[in-house]
């Protein structure tokens, strides 16, 4: 029917956080009340319903192979966009979003060993400051960088196209990226596009401190870091298989594998262990 409003099928998770937003609006009302003392809402329709959750959600890694081939076409596709893929990707972990909205006043070049880079908590999705290290590969980068730019400390570090009193927008950023796609002849990883680099930094480093992996990337809680952005990976599958050190219930010095000798299989009377 001509004029018919289309209908667009969402997923668990689109549902989910339109369900949390009207169940959280709701217990306001409860909470608030009119000018006759009177609760606006008597109870929450929603308390107690259960939130739709996505089973296998889609949450893409992307790897250092495939980032060094978009390094090589980045400034083809944008003079910004090497040092923003290199932020989130290899030397922060930190969302893109944040990164953008850094100035120049937030790079400190003089910190030991070779300087660090500050996020602001007004930019920050969990709404604290903190402080990352800068790599010496991110130092030299940026020192070459920030001779383009407008050395005053407000000035943005990613400067918009046409107004440099702005940041440039997210859009426009992956607007670029998609391109250093093309240029690199990469298929994109369905399901994101900035979080992918985001979990490769965080899975890389599974081995590492969990309190210091989440201060260092800007994750206020470890759970959603472990959750939702250290992702398995191959190797780190076949080290857990092969190479775990074994529960002893007493002391010895003599570090022992798994026998393999033939004694461990009988193939007359026992299948293969």
């Amino acid at each position: 029917m001509a004029g018919e409003i289309g209908v667009r099928k969402v997923g668990p998770r689109t549902a989910a956080k339109g369900l949390v937003a009207l169940r959280t609006m709701l217990n306001w009302g409860t909470a608030e009340q009119d000018s006759r003392g009177e609760a606006l809402l008597l109870s929450n329709p929603l308390a107690g319903m259960k939130i739709p959750v996505e089973k296998n959600p889609l949450r893409p890694v992307e790897t250092y192979d495939r980032f060094l081939e978009l390094m090589d076409v980045a400034k083809e596709a944008d003079w910004r966009l090497p040092l923003a893929l290199c932020l989130v990707a290899e030397s922060t972990g930190q969302r893109i979003g944040s990164i953008l909205q850094l100035r120049v006043g937030d790079i400190d070049l003089h910190r030991l060993p070779h300087g660090r880079i500050y996020f602001r908590g007004e930019t920050q999705k969990t709404g604290y400051d903190h402080g990352v290290p800068l790599s010496d590969y991110l130092r030299r980068s940026l020192v070459q960088y920030l001779r383009k730019l407008d050395n005053e400390p407000e000035a943005w570090l990613f400067p918009a196209d046409r107004d440099a009193s702005k940041h440039v927008d997210v859009w426009v950023m992956s607007k670029y990226l998609r391109r250093a796609y093309d240029l690199a002849d990469l298929n994109r990883a369905r399901g994101g596009l900035w979080h992918p680099f985001r979990r490769k930094w965080a899975t890389e480093r599974k081995d590492m401190p969990l309190k210091d992996v989440a201060a260092a990337g800007g994750w206020r809680d470890p759970t959603t870091l472990v959750k939702c952005y250290q992702q398995p990976d191959e190797e780190t599958i076949c080290r857990v298989v092969l190479e775990a050190p074994k529960l002893r219930s007493r002391p010895d010095p003599t570090p022992i594998t798994t026998p393999g000798g033939a004694h461990w299989l009988d193939t007359t009377d026992r299948k293969a262990i």
